[in-house]
């Protein structure tokens, strides 16, 4: 998940090879005597290698305006102003891809003022569009002098990507930007920016009881009453943050009684007060001319300032809670000078550590609080204040890698607390905000919501989700989707392909990135779309999901998102309490009160991996239609795409990946021969394609529609389910086994599978196997009652490439086809140990699975296109990663059939398995040049201990020799005696 690729910036300092009497080269006097800090300029010889006018065209900009300037290059740089300009990434660009290596970037910037030491602006570079932050510093005012442009370094490794070097500005002086010049060093070093290890849970408490503390609001979250008939608006976009944060914060207290003012803060505010207005639930709108008179209008509403610690963001926090309780607002040192106004508490210089304030305010304030929901919030998001303000609630943030290495971070005590909060807190309650501020800020979107999850709680994305306190208070009579209208007929001969659209269960998605502008899309409703969406939404932005449900089309179906009433996990639900099953059942109920309340009556799932935890889904919503797991593709046959669960409802597994750095060009190709690839060979089929909302678009979309042309017919949701089951009541009876077998020479094959009776009444059933000697079938016969499911094992010596089994039902015969694929053993470079049952589990091509090195080529005696990697033409690396997918747990063997194809000596590859991430590892090999014969196929063994869950099997290629990886094989070791 990082999925909520929201902009944000950084507050992280890059760190700098500090060397001052190491000799720099390669800079004239004019531009080293304008560096900010002499010293920390990294040593080594340097070489231009582009220089960006800040004006020009590589360089893009959010805000401000290119001005004349004498002192600047060419006479022009790019200004913003405060009051003026709307704050944020102001300049930016130009994604430009070079040579790995070490580099520094001079950004030339000039600040017009230098009132206080508070924040000029914070200078970063990055890849991936800001997904991956190669360094990162934060400029004050106090390090320039006024108005004389001034070099400000920063240096950084490079690995690959599209380059940009940003200047983020927080609106608080007046700035101007020359130009960003890009060079190369050598002969010296950069280190890589300050990191520490990601926060690591403890794990402890565990075996909780749940607590009981009855909800004192009704609904999922605390609602405001319906606003009032006129409405204030104040536009904060061109404010200073810190102007910003007061007002917001002002805006909680001001809206407890009534909902009284609104803040335009995003783009699509004036969207959303205007369909406010068109639906009568306000009359109008007046504006406000100055943000600051609204603090004499409502004096006697708030009794003073809180004054946060700019030095350690926690307190920015604290401050709003503080100011939730004791009615205050939250200022800035700057701010309460110059305001002068009363001060309630000035956090300044009160604690030196996060952890520190975040226990303070645990110890003093959760009384106070509301223990029903909580926020975790990086102190820089503002735009949900208003709401967490004016309903009490307790706001943390967890540091990650990179904002853990400030002085003040400890991400693991951090979370530790966190945990003792967590604990103390009833269950299937939210988090609000977003435990993800930036690559590595921040404990992350999975190792947050995994946390969430253990002890019950779900996330409901909202970071800088504006005017919740608004319209949270909108009374909506229904919230009714259109009548669907009917599917239509089942044709045999074709493959129904329905698209979904993710992330609808992130609020800001809903309300400003970026449904509201693919909604504005002429091309929507003339294919086929579902449209995610939280079901939370029908209590805190009922009046937005209005505005869809009556915009929407034919074509716009909507279906709950992600697992349920909040993004979670359900595999890791509940795990920390002693009665986990009806922590997890709770939330299931909660999931199908308030997807009824939304008219919700399918939903898209993330990390269900358990078919208990899927099954339960359909056993505890009676009216679900059908289930969508996965954020992308998971499985590896088209086998495991579709299958029913409980009640024969439907589960349709996603396929669809969406590369990030990938052209348009190349998101179209690899989409379509991806659906193409896993469109099973009999029809008709059903197919779940997952569409990563952030990187499509309509246009897009409906060019993959085109491309695949009139045997892939496009449908809603609701009818790819509504088709399904016709298909199923079709055939009676549902056989599953693998597609494809690896079988070891000399030895018995033994496959499980599973037969699943889809009919309304019971059957009796039969087994009978073609293609194996001496077969042996448990249980030969079975008596299934309607959507009942039994598992099946056959074993029996190979006599053929295919095994076919046949289920036999009142004269009726369902066949399915193993593909046999035996393993020479002469190819076995190791002596397997004596390991047991050997069941055959997934057989993974290399070319299908991830990679960062390496090219999928004709290998003389490979299966099909092999993975190779060429000494001297391609990078070290990881030839092959993935699949992500999931494994019961229990011990395996896993086989990496490779060939080296040129001479080296050394490490030819380091073969390992690990649960899906990464860690722990739970095997390794590494293969000796050596023991890789030239030019021969050779399998290589691994024994792994798998707990459960998501699994990788990887191969790291050191580029000693070239090599060609086939495929990897797994097989389940078993006791003998369950064979």
């Amino acid at each position: 998940m990082s999925r909520c690729r929201l902009a944000v910036l950084s507050v992280l300092a890059g760190l700098l090879c500090v060397s001052a009497s190491c000799e720099v080269t390669g800079l004239d006097a004019a531009t080293l005597g304008e560096i900010a800090a002499p010293a920390e300029l990294p040593s080594g010889k340097y070489t231009l290698i582009r220089l960006w006018e800040a004006e020009g065209p590589d360089i893009k900009h959010t805000s401000g305006r290119a001005v004349s300037d004498r002192d600047a290059s060419g006479g022009q740089a790019w200004e913003v102003l405060p009051t003026e300009d709307e704050p944020g990434a102001v300049a930016f660009g130009p994604y430009f891809e070079t040579t790995p290596g070490d580099y520094v970037a001079l950004f030339r910037v000039k600040v017009l003022s230098n009132e206080t030491a508070e924040s000029a602006a914070v200078v970063d570079a990055c890849t991936d569009y800001a997904q991956n932050m190669l360094a990162s510093r934060e400029l004050s005012a106090g390090d320039f002098l006024p108005n004389r442009y001034t070099r400000c370094a920063l240096g950084f490794r490079y690995q690959r990507g599209k380059l940009e070097c940003r200047v983020n500005w927080d609106g608080f002086y007046g700035l101007r930007i020359d130009s960003v010049a890009l060079y190369r060093l050598e002969g010296g070093s950069v280190l890589p920016p300050g990191r520490v290890k990601e926060a690591k849970p403890s794990g402890e408490p565990r075996d909780i009881d749940v607590v009981s503390e009855p909800r004192p609001f009704p609904d999922l979250f605390p609602r405001s009453n319906p606003p009032a008939k006129d409405l204030l608006v104040c536009d904060l976009r061109k404010q200073p943050a810190d102007l910003r944060l007061l007002i917001v914060t002002l805006q909680g207290l001001v809206n407890r009684q009534t909902p009284r003012l609104y803040c335009l803060s995003q783009s699509t505010d004036p969207q959303w007060l205007q369909h406010l207005q068109d639906r009568k639930w306000i009359e109008s709108a007046t504006p406000v001319a100055n943000p600051e008179d609204l603090l004499t209008r409502f004096r006697d509403v708030f009794r003073g300032l809180i004054v946060y610690d700019p030095r350690l963001p926690a307190s920015k926090n604290v401050a709003t809670m503080l100011a939730s309780v004791r009615d205050g607002l939250v200022a800035s040192p700057r701010l309460a000078k110059r305001l002068g106004l009363p001060v309630i508490e000035d956090l300044q210089g009160r604690w030196t550590t996060s952890v520190d304030a975040y226990r303070w305010a645990f110890e003093n304030l959760w009384p106070q609080l509301n223990h029903h929901v909580i926020a975790c919030s990086w102190p820089e998001h503002l735009g949900l204040r208003d709401y967490l303000v004016q309903n009490r609630i307790f706001i943390f943030w967890i540091s990650g890698a990179l904002d853990g290495a400030r002085k003040y971070a400890s991400p693991d005590a951090e979370v530790r607390l966190m945990e003792e909060l967590l604990a103390k807190m009833p269950v299937n309650i939210p988090v609000m905000s977003y435990p993800w501020a930036g690559k590595d800020v921040g404990i992350g979107e999975g190792p947050g919501v995994s946390l969430f999850a253990e002890f019950g709680k779900y996330l409901v994305g909202s970071i800088e989700c504006s005017n919740l306190s608004v319209h949270c208070g909108v009374r909506v009579a229904s919230l009714k989707q259109k009548p669907a209208p009917p599917a239509p007929d089942l044709q045999p001969n074709k493959v129904y392909v329905s698209y979904i659209m993710s992330d609808g269960d992130n609020l800001p998605v809903l309300t400003g990135h970026n449904f509201p502008q693919l909604w504005q899309d002429p091309l929507r409703g003339r294919f086929p779309i579902g449209w995610t969406l939280s079901p939370a939404a029908s209590v805190l932005i009922p009046d937005i999901v209005d505005w869809y449900y009556s915009k929407a089309g034919p074509n716009d179906p909507f279906l709950g998102a992600v697992s349920g009433v909040g993004y979670t996990y359900p595999d890791l639900y509940g795990k920390r309490y002693r009665d986990r099953q009806a922590v997890y059942d709770g939330f299931l109920d909660q999931t199908a009160e308030y997807m009824q309340r939304a008219d919700l009556k399918s939903c898209w799932i993330m990390n269900a991996i358990r078919p208990e935890i899927i099954s339960r889904y359909a056993e505890r919503i009676p009216f679900l239609e059908a289930l969508f797991p996965d954020y992308g593709r998971r499985v590896l046959t088209p086998r495991d795409m579709v299958y029913p669960t409980a009640r024969n409802v439907p589960v349709f597994h996603a396929i669809g990946g969406w590369r990030q750095d990938a052209t348009r060009e190349e998101r179209l190709s690899e989409v379509v021969a991806e659906v193409r690839r896993f469109t099973p060979t009999q029809r008709p089929a059903f197919m779940h394609l997952f569409i990563l909302n952030w990187f499509a678009d309509l246009p897009l979309l409906e060019q993959i529609v085109t491309e695949l042309g009139p045997d892939y017919v496009f449908v809603r949701p609701d009818h790819l389910a509504t088709l399904y089951t016709r298909y199923l009541a079709d055939q009676k009876l549902l056989v599953r086994f693998p597609e494809v077998a690896l079988a070891l020479q000399g030895q018995p094959l033994v496959l499980e599978g599973s037969v699943r009776n889809v009919s309304p009444t019971p059957v009796d059933c039969a087994l009978q196997v073609a293609g194996l000697g001496s077969p042996r079938v448990t249980p030969e016969t079975v008596t299934l009652a309607p959507s009942e499911e039994t598992r099946l094992r056959v074993s029996g010596t190979p006599e053929a490439s295919q095994v076919t089994l046949s289920v036999i039902a009142k004269e009726r015969r369902t066949t399915h086809t193993v593909q046999i694929r035996q393993v020479d053993a002469g190819e076995l470079a190791d002596e397997l140990p004596k390991l047991g049952g050997l069941i055959p589990g997934p057989f993974l091509e290399a070319r299908q699975l991830a990679h960062v090195t390496g090219s999928d080529k004709q290998v003389e005696g490979a299966t099909g296109l092999a993975r190779l990697a060429e000494k001297g033409a391609d990078e070290p690396g990881h030839m092959l990663y993935g699949p992500y997918a999931t494994l019961e747990k229990g011990r395996y063997l896993v086989l990496f059939r490779l060939k080296r194809t040129g001479e080296g000596t050394g490490t030819l590859v380091e073969l390992d398995t690990c649960v899906g991430g990464g860690t722990p590892q739970t095997g390794l090999r590494r293969v000796d040049c050596s023991e890789a014969p030239l030019g021969t196929w050779r399998c290589f063994a691994l024994v792994m201990d798998h707990p459960g869950g998501a699994y990788e099997t990887r191969s790291l290629w050191p580029g000693n020799a070239s090599v060609a990886i086939d495929w990897v094989g797994l097989w389940s070791i078993r006791p003998t005696d369950e064979n």
